[in-house]
Parts: C-alpha cells; sequence; structure tokens
C-alpha cells in the first residue's frame, strides 16, 4: 500500500473514531467502512465496526466483524474480550470465558477482559473466581470504578467453606484496599470483615459475654489498635450485635478511665476513641447506656464546656456518647479549632461542620408548595428529626446508556434500545438523604431531580451531592401528592420505600404515573407482606409494651431485642441492616404509617393500570439463578404468579422489598 492511501486510510480512521467518540454512530459506521474497502485487512476497523453494531443489537453481524479482525491477527485481544461479550449476550457462558481468557493471554493488563471474566464469576455465584480477576483488575487500574465495585460486591457475598489462608488470595489487604477508598459504600462489605477477622474469637468473646461491665482494655490490646477495625467503625455502621455489645463495653470502660489515675493510658488508644466517637454519630447513637454512665457523661459534658484548654481524648469520648453539635459552647469552641491530628480534625467536620452546612443548604432549598396532606405531615416530622439514612460514603459509577443500565438490572429479560434515552429525565421520588438520586448517576446524560418531604433530609443530601460534585442532579421540597404541579414529565422515575408510607399508596402511583412520559419507566420499591412477618410481630410486641416512638424507648426495645433468646422470629431483626441506627430503626419498625404487599396484589395494580411488568431488581444473582432452576420456562423472569410461589417457599426472599421495574403503556 503506497504512503498516500495509507494517509487515506490514517486520516478516515480518525474521523470514524471521533464520530464514534461523540456517539455519531452512523457516521462512524459509514467511516470504517470505508476504511475497510481500501484497506480490507484494517482489524481495528473490523473490531470497531463490530462495536457498533453490537450497541445497535446486531450481533451477528458484530460476531462476524470480530471474526474477521481474529482472522487478520489472531492475537487482537479487543478482538477477544469483544466478541466474549457477544457469547454471554448470547448466552453461551462457556465461549464467553474462553474468549476474555484469550484476551488476557495475549494482552495481561487488559482490564476490561478481568472485569468481563469477573461479572460473569459474579452472574455464577463462584464468588472466589469473581475477587480474583476483580482484584486482578485493580491492580491494573487502582481508580477503575467498575472494578472497585464489583470486588466490593463480591466480598458482600462470599461465603467461606473453608479457611481464608486456602483461598490463596490475601483477603485483608483487599478489604484494607477498599477501607481507604472513599468512592465505594463501606456498608456492603463491613460485616464480612467482621465475621472474618473478629468474630469466633474465644478471647474477644468471653469479653461480649462477660457481665462485668468494666473491661480491663489491656486484655485486648491488640485488637483496639488494630487498622482494619477502626476503618471499619469510622465508615460504616457496626450491623452485628455481639461486636455491639464489644463496642458498648469498651466505650463504658474508657468513659469510666477518664478519671482514673492511669487515665494518661488512654493516649495509646487515640485513634481507637475517635473512631468510637465517629460509630456512634453514624449509628445516632443507638446504643443503650446504664445511669451510671449517664451521670458521668453529664459530668463529663460539664467539664469540657467549662475547660478553657481543649483535651481531644475527652471530646472524643463525649462525642461517643452525645452529639458535639448540640452544645453551643463546645461549636463556638472547636469551629476553628485545628488539630494535629488528622483523625480529630475529620471528628470536628463530622459532628459539628457538616451539620452546620446542612441547616445552611436547608435554607436554600426550594418549596413546590405548603405540605397540608396529615400522614404526609407526620412522615416528615419523623423524617425531619432523624434524616434517613446517615451515611458517609457511597458508590461511585461510570456513566452508561439507560437502556443498558436497565438490561442490567433486568436481566434476563431485557428491553431494546431506545434513542430518547440517552439522556434521560429522571424523578427519585422520596430521595431521603441523597444516596438514591446519586446512584442514578450512573445513567449517562442523565437530568436528575430528587424530591423529599424533609428538608433536613435534603439538606444532608445537598451537601453529599456537593462533596461529589455532581452537577446534575437538583433538589425540591415535596410532597409526591403534589408533584402534578410540577407541569413537567419525566422518562424515568425511581421511587423506592416511598409511596408504602403514604395514606393511599395507589394515589401516590396514580400521580407518578400522570407525570412519567408515555413508555416511560418506573422502579418501584415497595414492602412485603411475607418478607416483613418478624416486623409484625417486632410492631405488637412494640405496642404490648408500650415502647413511644422515642430514642430512650428504641434504645430499650433493641436491648430486649438484643438480649432475647427464645423468639426466633423476633431474632431475625438483628440481622437487618435497619436494626442498627436510630432513624432505620424508626424507619423500619416505628414508623408512623405502612402498608405492605403481596405479588399478586402487585400483579392487580400493574394490570389495572396498564404497566407492563419488565423484572425484579435483585442484587443477588443466585436468587434469580435459583427461580430459573425451578422455572425454566419463564425465559425472561417476569411471570409474576411463579415468583408468588417462589416466595412463598422462599419467604425472606425480598426482606428488604419487592424492587422492581414497570414500562408505561
Amino acid at each position: 500500500m503506497d504512503k498516500t492511501i495509507n494517509q487515506t486510510v490514517q486520516l478516515t480512521f480518525d474521523q470514524a473514531i471521533k464520530h464514534h467518540k461523540e456517539n455519531d454512530l452512523n457516521e462512524a459506521k459509514n467511516l470504517y467502512l470505508k476504511v475497510i474497502e481500501i484497506d480490507r485487512n484494517h482489524e481495528d476497523a473490523h473490531n470497531n465496526l463490530g462495536i457498533i453494531f453490537s450497541n445497535s443489537g446486531d450481533l451477528e453481524k458484530a460476531k462476524s466483524c470480530y471474526e474477521k479482525a481474529l482472522t487478520i491477527n489472531p492475537k487482537n485481544f479487543n478482538a477477544y474480550n469483544n466478541i466474549g461479550n457477544i457469547f454471554k449476550e448470547l448466552g453461551d457462558i462457556e465461549n464467553a470465558i474462553n474468549n476474555y481468557e484469550k484476551a488476557i493471554q495475549f494482552n495481561q493488563k487488559h482490564l476490561h477482559a478481568y472485569n468481563n471474566l469477573g461479572l460473569i464469576f459474579y452472574d455464577l455465584g463462584e464468588y472466589v473466581k469473581a475477587i480474583y480477576n476483580f482484584k486482578e483488575a485493580v491492580k491494573i487500574d487502582q481508580k477503575n470504578i467498575d472494578s472497585i465495585n464489583g470486588l466490593s460486591s463480591s466480598l458482600e457475598l462470599f461465603e467461606p467453606t473453608k479457611k481464608l489462608e486456602d483461598y490463596g488470595i490475601n483477603f485483608k489487604n483487599i478489604f484494607l484496599f477498599l477501607l481507604k477508598n472513599n468512592n465505594i459504600d463501606h456498608s456492603i462489605f463491613s460485616n464480612k470483615i467482621i465475621q472474618f477477622f473478629f468474630l469466633n474469637n474465644e478471647e474477644l468473646e468471653i469479653i461480649i459475654n462477660s457481665n462485668n461491665p468494666l473491661l480491663s482494655i489491656n486484655l485486648i490490646n491488640d485488637f483496639m489498635k488494630e487498622e482494619i477495625f477502626h476503618l471499619v467503625i469510622q465508615k460504616s455502621l457496626v450491623l452485628n450485635k455481639s461486636i455491639e455489645k464489644l463496642i458498648t463495653k469498651l466505650r463504658c470502660e474508657i468513659l469510666f478511665k477518664l478519671d482514673d489515675s492511669n487515665k494518661d493510658s488512654l493516649k495509646e488508644y487515640y485513634d481507637f476513641i475517635i473512631s468510637l466517637a465517629e460509630q456512634n454519630w453514624l449509628n445516632e447513637y443507638v446504643y443503650v447506656e446504664t445511669q451510671e454512665e449517664l451521670n458521668q457523661v453529664a459530668k463529663l459534658k460539664e467539664k469540657v464546656e467549662k475547660n478553657e484548654n481543649i483535651n481531644e481524648i475527652e471530646i472524643a469520648v463525649l462525642g461517643s456518647y452525645v452529639p458535639l453539635n448540640r452544645s453551643e459552647m463546645i461549636v463556638k469552641k472547636l469551629l476553628n479549632y485545628k488539630s494535629s491530628c488528622v483523625l480529630f480534625n475529620d471528628l470536628i467536620d463530622l459532628q459539628i461542620k457538616e451539620p452546620l452546612k446542612e441547616k445552611e443548604l436547608k435554607r436554600s432549598l426550594t418549596s413546590l408548595d405548603e405540605i397540608i396532606d396529615p400522614v404526609s405531615k407526620k412522615v416528615r416530622e419523623q423524617y425531619e428529626e432523624n434524616p434517613y439514612p446517615r451515611w458517609r460514603y457511597t458508590k461511585r459509577y461510570i456513566p452508561n446508556n439507560f437502556c443498558n443500565r436497565l438490561n442490567n438490572q433486568i436481566k434476563p429479560n431485557k428491553i431494546t434500545y431506545d434513542k430518547k434515552l440517552d439522556a434521560p429525565n429522571i424523578l427519585i421520588a422520596g430521595c431521603g438523604t441523597g444516596s438514591h438520586p446519586i446512584s442514578a448517576t450512573r445513567y449517562k446524560n442523565a437530568n436528575i431531580l430528587g424530591v423529599d418531604l424533609s428538608l433536613a433530609s435534603l439538606g444532608y443530601a445537598k451537601r453529599k451531592v456537593n462533596e461529589l460534585h455532581h452537577e446534575n442532579i437538583n433538589f425540591l421540597h415535596a410532597d409526591i401528592l403534589q408533584l402534578k404541579k410540577l407541569n413537567k414529565k419525566f422518562d424515568v422515575i425511581e421511587s423506592s420505600g416511598v409511596i408504602h408510607h403514604m395514606k393511599d399508596p395507589i394515589e401516590g402511583l396514580k400521580i407518578l404515573l400522570e407525570i412519567l412520559e408515555p413508555h416511560g419507566y418506573l422502579r418501584l420499591g415497595l414492602y412485603s407482606e411475607l418478607a416483613r412477618q418478624n416486623v409484625v410481630k417486632a410492631r405488637k410486641f412494640i405496642k404490648d409494651n408500650n415502647y413511644k416512638n422515642n430514642i430512650r424507648d428504641i434504645k430499650i426495645f433493641r436491648k430486649a431485642i438484643i438480649d432475647n433468646d427464645g423468639d426466633k422470629l423476633l431474632n431475625t431483626l438483628t440481622q437487618s441492616e435497619d436494626f442498627y441506627s436510630t432513624s432505620a430503626v424508626r424507619d423500619l419498625l416505628f414508623h408512623v404509617q405502612e402498608h405492605r404487599f403481596t405479588i399478586p396484589q402487585i400483579s392487580e395494580i400493574l394490570i389495572n393500570f396498564k404497566l407492563e411488568f419488565l423484572g425484579f431488581d435483585i442484587p443477588n444473582p443466585s436468587i434469580k439463578s435459583e427461580y430459573s432452576k425451578i422455572f425454566p420456562n419463564d425465559k425472561k423472569n417476569i411471570l409474576l404468579e411463579n415468583w408468588h410461589q417462589f416466595e412463598i417457599d422462599n419467604p425472606e426472599t425480598f426482606g428488604a422489598m419487592y424492587q422492581f421495574w414497570v414500562k408505561k403503556s
């Protein structure tokens, strides 16, 4: 090929790449074809043309293009990876794996091939293999969000059948890496860390189960200095009743040691004490205290307020029992204080500066109208007092086309590509403290509006969104019942765990559908009647014991459940994430309004509103895998009568909620 032709080919190929990146796929396709017309052995043009055919759903043409690229160059690792994607899409998992492995064979730093293998093994429930491949991907790029999210999700579901060291994977180093990364939700795997490294420890078990209210810190000296434990309790809720007992006892010991002649010995536990304060801020001081502790805390608070000098250990201990921002004197003292200890400065940010910022942001929010519905007003009051959920870190996402993201949630069902959804207008109806609208940034070019009853929740949400620099998320203070006043329709609406708290959920749904575009998509989260029998029983227990919806009674109630060994159904409450913070317990068990549903009821609602059921969004792939084994004829996993039977046989399936997608006719 002469020099002039070569230049023409390169120029045309470069133009094709440019249009491809700009999502001008028709022009890119035409230019790739022009390249091939001039140089039929241009492997990259064949490969990239295959990507365009694949994105448009023409898998056979895509496969043919990749095969042509491999004919030209049998070592084209990108073509192997891409043809692996085709086989995966066609359900030929064995060939998909083989092609991903060939991609790695010819390029041992092929990030996408490792990620794709990780995803396949994750879907197959082979979590050790998934962890290995995501780990290898992270070694290539420590900032790759897909690799990090895949690694954390795989660890969440991994249940060891042998000793950790026998897997040939350094789990502790992986967990430390993830804990130090603030672009993920640490709560996903925090319980696994506790399970792997801190349970089944004889020494700890003795201390946890001891009736002695005061323990010798020296007994667990090494444990209190363990970096991995510090990080866990700093960054996410402790979701284990045994470790809660341990933390509660340690907190008590440290409190009383402040008056001890050996109080200087607490300096070596400084980091741990700050971690305790951060954990108790996150759980909203849900741990029960003795009267002796309360008396001692009152004395400590008075001392800290009056003392001209700042004693950081005393302040951190106080912050592990009561929020520091509740004292104007302490706020004034610490607002502009700078410690030489980064952790202490973080504590000041967490308990003083961030709440002040939220108050400021609350005042800047727009309200659609005055909230007048009586039930809505009661629900609002609950979340004004306790914004739900309180969180520090959440997942970051690489934005992808809405259709691709939706198909990943409803698989094995799938929708066809719809160009109008390349830049969807999305409403999060009941956005809480912001993690839900932030999760919607996974949709490429999305314009997101978060709506909530609670100004306190929205202030929290606005602060987090500002910190993460999401410029495509806006907030509005409003009741769902008012949303027709927006005079706007949305392509996508997500409302998870919201309308079942309304006086009339059907009325709420009706309004959401009125502001949803024709052929728009709706994701709903509703409580399951079958899965919440423990909640029903707990509500009766609460009523029978006359527990009120206040922090004191919530603490007493929780202690009763933790100490209870006789009632298996009530014991299951301690397995719920929502058992481990004040706002979550309120939401789970003390809510002013709750409706529960069955799958037949949901089916009837969908029929009445002419909604097409697209599938359940279930994060654990083993559930759909098990369903498919029992109901092999339901290839799309969308027959609700089958799911009803599946739930009867497996009542814990929808413990978190029914999360599902529908399409408006």
